[in-house]
C-alpha cells in the first residue's frame, strides 16, 4: 500500500519553470514581474482596481484578489481634512491589499495578509473525489470534519460532538479557506524568474456589440495557485 504525503495549500510544488504558463506569456507592461507588481501593490494599488486596455502584445497581467463591496466606500477618518483624493483612495486601497507577509516557512510561496479587511469567511463545500483526482496530496486539515456530511434535507437533530481537531489540521483548513476566498495571497517576490510568482488574470478579449474588447480580466477569474501534478489520467464518461 503506497501512502501520499499531504501537503497545505502554500507548500503544493510549482510546475516546472517550463511549464508555468505565466513564463510562456506575455505579460502586462504595467506589471512585467511579480517584484514590479508588489511594488504597484504597495505605491499605486488603484491601476489593478480600474477597467483599462492592455497593451496590445499582453496575454495577462498580474493582480490579486479583493473581495471588498463594490462599490467601495471610501471615506476619510474622522476629523481627517482630506486635501488630496486621489492619495486617499490609495491609502485606502494599500490598507485593504494583502501586502503584509505572515508565513511559517520560507521555502514554499509565501502567504500575504491585509492590514484592515476582516470579512467572514466560511467553507461552504468542498469536493472528496474533486481532491482524491486532482489534488491527493492537498492537506485539506479538518475541513470535511467540520462541513459534515452531505444531505438532501437538513436535519433537525443536534449534531455529535466533533472531537477536537489537532492544530496543524486547524491551519491546513483556515489556509485553504483565506486563499481560496482571496484573503490572503500566495507570491514569492524575487528576482529571480525561476521562482518568482504572483497571482494573475488572464486577458480578456473579443467582439461586443461589433467593437473589440481588449481589456483585462474583470473579475472572471483569477490564478491564485499553480501547481504540479506528476501524472494524470483523465477518462469520458458518456
Amino acid at each position: 500500500m503506497s501512502f501520499v504525503t499531504k501537503v497545505p495549500l502554500s507548500a503544493l510544488p510549482l510546475p516546472p519553470h517550463s511549464l508555468v504558463l505565466t513564463k510562456i506569456l506575455i505579460p502586462d507592461p504595467h506589471t512585467p514581474s511579480p517584484s514590479e507588481f508588489r511594488k504597484l501593490q504597495l505605491e499605486k494599488p488603484s491601476q489593478q482596481r480600474r477597467a483599462r486596455i492592455l497593451a496590445p502584445e499582453s496575454h495577462f497581467s498580474y493582480v490579486a484578489p479583493f473581495p471588498v463591496p463594490f462599490p467601495f466606500r471610501i471615506e476619510p477618518k474622522e476629523g481627517e481634512e482630506v486635501i488630496d483624493k486621489a492619495a486617499l483612495i490609495e491609502r485606502w486601497l494599500t490598507e485593504r491589499e494583502a501586502v503584509h507577509e505572515r508565513s511559517e516557512s520560507t521555502i514554499h510561496l509565501k502567504k500575504y495578509y491585509p492590514e484592515n479587511r476582516d470579512q467572514h469567511l466560511e467553507l461552504v463545500g468542498l469536493s472528496e473525489t474533486g481532491l482524491q483526482d486532482c489534488v491527493p496530496h492537498l492537506h485539506v486539515g479538518d475541513a470535511f470534519d467540520v462541513l459534515g456530511s452531505p444531505t438532501l434535507s437538513r436535519s433537525f437533530e443536534d449534531e455529535p460532538d466533533r472531537p477536537e481537531s489537532r492544530n496543524e489540521d486547524v491551519a491546513a483548513r483556515q489556509e485553504l479557506i483565506e486563499i481560496l476566498s482571496g484573503h490572503a495571497t500566495l507570491m514569492n517576490i524575487t528576482e529571480d524568474p525561476e521562482k518568482s510568482w504572483a497571482p494573475w488574470s488572464l486577458r480578456y478579449s473579443g467582439h461586443q456589440f461589433g467593437v473589440w474588447a481588449g481589456q483585462l480580466g474583470d473579475g472572471r477569474a483569477i490564478s491564485v495557485r499553480e501547481w504540479a501534478i506528476a501524472t494524470l489520467s483523465s477518462y469520458w464518461i458518456g
